[in-house]
């Protein structure tokens, strides 16, 4: 965890962090086409500069039999906000794995929202850690690792790795703080 963004509970504060209304043109495009976002209805409200925001309403259809939100849902609002945040850049990223760990039961009608921050890129790996909130109580808190497609002809998708540091854009086989050159953000109107 990076310092300053630890609370006295020893949980990530990332709130307030991401601008909203910002959406990524190459979110724009991914959310185009995510049907389950649409049917969990996940809305989106900023993803740009490696980080977003998205909440989620727990419907009478999301709670299980022990009276609280299916645990998958959960990390369903968690990974659509991971893939926000990490497709901000441009490059597509899919997930390759995550961790979540639930440290509070969602309950029908709460509105949780997911804060998704990058953290690092390496080679074509990403990494991003997401919280999932009700108001100030932390519900769940997923780490995923995602990775840069590959086109059918073997070579890297296109657009070069993120690179904070570098004028080219292009990333070193050296581990990069998540800022690249160039990020294709508009504001939503």
């Amino acid at each position: 965890m990076t310092p300053g963004l630890v609370t006295s509970d020893g949980h990530r504060d990332d709130a307030g962090r991401v601008t909203d209304g910002q959406v990524a043109k190459s979110v724009r495009r991914m959310l185009s086409e995510d049907r389950t976002r649409e049917l969990l209805g996940i809305r989106v409200d900023s993803a740009a500069d490696g980080r977003a925001r998205a909440r989620m309403r727990v419907r009478p259809d999301m709670v299980n039999g022990h009276s609280v939100v299916h645990g998958g849902l959960v990390f369903a609002l968690a990974d659509t906000t991971f893939a926000c945040a990490v497709n901000s850049f441009g490059p597509p990223v899919v997930t390759a794995s995550a961790d979540i760990a639930f440290r509070r039961p969602g309950h029908l009608d709460d509105e949780l929202t997911a804060e998704a921050v990058t953290r690092s890129w390496q080679g074509r790996s990403v990494t991003c850690e997401v919280t999932v909130r009700r108001g100030d109580d932390v519900i769940a808190e997923f780490s995923g690792r995602g990775v840069r497609l590959v086109a059918t002809d073997g070579n890297p998708s296109a657009g070069s790795d993120p690179d904070p540091g570098s004028p080219s854009g292009r990333a070193g086989h050296e581990e990069h703080r998540a800022r690249p050159a160039g990020a294709d953000t508009d504001a939503v109107d």
